[in-house]
């Protein structure tokens, strides 16, 4: 297990994040992403251009894929101990 908390070779992770997307869209035919979740909260927010006038609602697991990314990064830094941008 020593070998998953190293950092690993660029010539290992950039493949396998890369063929992570495409891998999820072929598996669950869905888009998969932080930039198309910018659309829906665009859509949820009730924009009135014809781009984001969709069922937006069909795609929030999307929204809690994002808020748990968010989560995550706070979780992990307290629990690193890391101090925070900003705090004085």
């Amino acid at each position: 297990m020593e070998w998953l908390t190293q950092p690993w070779p660029w010539y290992v992770a950039g493949p396998l994040i890369g063929l992570t997307v495409p891998l999820l869209l072929l598996i669950g035919n869905r888009r998969f992403g932080i930039s198309s979740s910018l659309r829906h909260v665009c859509a949820a927010l009730g924009s009135r251009l014809p781009f984001f006038q969709y069922n937006w609602r069909a795609e929030s697991w999307n929204l809690a894929f994002v808020l748990g990314i968010v989560l995550g990064g706070v979780c992990g830094g307290g629990a690193t101990g890391q101090p925070q941008p900003g705090a004085a």
